[in-house]
């Protein structure tokens, strides 16, 4: 798949998550069926931006390899592909994704509702549908990044 025909994709998958969540963070109170709509929403999105992430490495020749789901976001941060907020926001996206996945018996419920309420995963949402348009010292910057 190209790298352009993946973008695409990519902005489909966000765009109807969007909806899903934008949908639940209108509603007050939500029913467990609702909950767990929105956290598989909230996977999903984050998943997706994990994955462009990688998919960008990839396609800019990164020598590296990300190990962990964090590492690809890192990666883009410490070559300027992406700024210090975006970094935070998707940083702080993967950790509630990692929590939601593997600590599931003792998730908090009430961090999920904030984050539907103050719409925090329009971070992420921004981050899919931007455009990649990076000038030749980040490009070189992947291509040559060794952390």
């Amino acid at each position: 798949m190209q790298l352009k025909d993946y973008l695409t994709q990519t902005i489909d998958i966000a765009n109807e998550e969007k909806e899903i969540l934008d949908c639940l963070a209108a509603k007050h109170g939500l029913s467990k069926i609702e909950i767990r709509a929105a956290k598989n929403s909230l996977q999903v999105i984050i998943e997706n931006a994990i994955g462009k992430a990688k998919k960008i490495l990839k396609y800019y020749n990164c020598p590296l390899v990300p190990h962990r789901n964090k590492d690809s976001i890192y990666f883009l941060y410490e070559v300027g592909a992406i700024n210090d907020d975006e970094y935070r926001s998707l940083s702080s996206a993967i950790g509630f994704r990692n929590s939601m996945i593997h600590d599931y018996m003792q998730f908090n419920i009430d961090v999920l509702l904030k984050i539907l309420k103050e719409k925090k995963y329009l971070d992420v949402y921004n981050f899919l549908i931007s455009d990649i348009n990076y000038g030749d010292v980040v490009i070189k910057r992947i291509e040559n990044f060794l952390a």
